[in-house]
C-alpha cells in the first residue's frame, strides 16, 4: 500500500517536471574567459528568445533571439531577428524597448545590409547592438513590455508575454 503511494508521487513528480521544464528559462553565462591574444575579458550569456510568433502553426513569422556579451566592461547584444519580409537596415535602424516605467531604450544596429536568410515564413537578419551604461542601468531596473523593430521604410511592434518581460533584466543580473 505504501509503495503504491510512493509510486503515485514519483509519477506525479515526473509528469510535473516534464511539463514545467520547457517553461523554466535557463539563462546562464556560457563563456567567461580572457582572450589569450588580446587579453580582453569576455563574458557571454546563453542565447534566449525574447518573442516568437507562429501564425496558425504554419511556421515562424516573427522571432527575436539574442544574447548579452560583455568585453572589457562594454556591453553588446548580438541578435537574430526574423521578419516576414526581406528588409534593409541602415545605421538609423534598430530596436526600441518600451520599459515598465514608460521610458524607452533605443539600440541602433551595428550592421547594415539586407536580411535574407529564409526560415519558416520569414527571413533572418543577424545584427548586434551596443548598450551604453545608461541602457544597462535602465534595463536592469525595469522590465520590457513592448518591442519596436525599425528598418528602412517601416517598423513592427510586438507586445511581450508577461513571462518574457523580465528576461533581459534577468540576463543582465548574471554579470557580476
Amino acid at each position: 500500500m505504501a509503495s503504491i503511494s510512493i509510486m503515485k508521487r514519483l509519477v506525479i513528480c515526473l509528469l510535473c517536471s516534464i511539463i514545467l521544464c520547457p517553461v523554466i528559462s535557463a539563462q546562464k553565462i556560457i563563456k567567461n574567459e580572457v582572450d589569450k591574444f588580446t587579453k580582453s575579458e569576455i563574458v557571454e550569456t546563453s542565447t534566449e528568445t525574447l518573442y516568437v510568433s507562429n501564425y496558425m502553426g504554419t511556421g515562424y513569422d516573427y522571432k527575436f533571439d539574442f544574447q548579452i556579451r560583455r568585453v572589457n566592461g562594454e556591453y553588446a547584444m548580438p541578435a537574430k531577428i526574423l521578419m516576414t519580409d526581406i528588409v534593409k537596415y541602415t545605421e538609423e535602424d534598430g530596436v526600441t524597448f518600451l520599459l515598465s516605467n514608460g521610458d524607452t531604450v533605443t539600440l541602433l544596429t551595428n550592421y547594415t545590409g539586407v536580411g535574407g536568410e529564409a526560415f519558416g515564413n520569414g527571413y533572418w537578419f543577424s545584427t548586434s547592438f551596443n548598450l551604453t551604461d545608461s541602457d544597462v542601468e535602465k534595463l536592469k531596473a525595469n522590465s520590457i513590455t513592448d518591442v519596436r523593430v525599425t528598418y528602412m521604410g517601416g517598423h513592427y511592434d510586438y507586445t511581450l508575454k508577461p513571462k518574457k518581460q523580465g528576461l533581459i533584466k534577468a540576463m543582465l543580473e548574471l554579470f557580476k
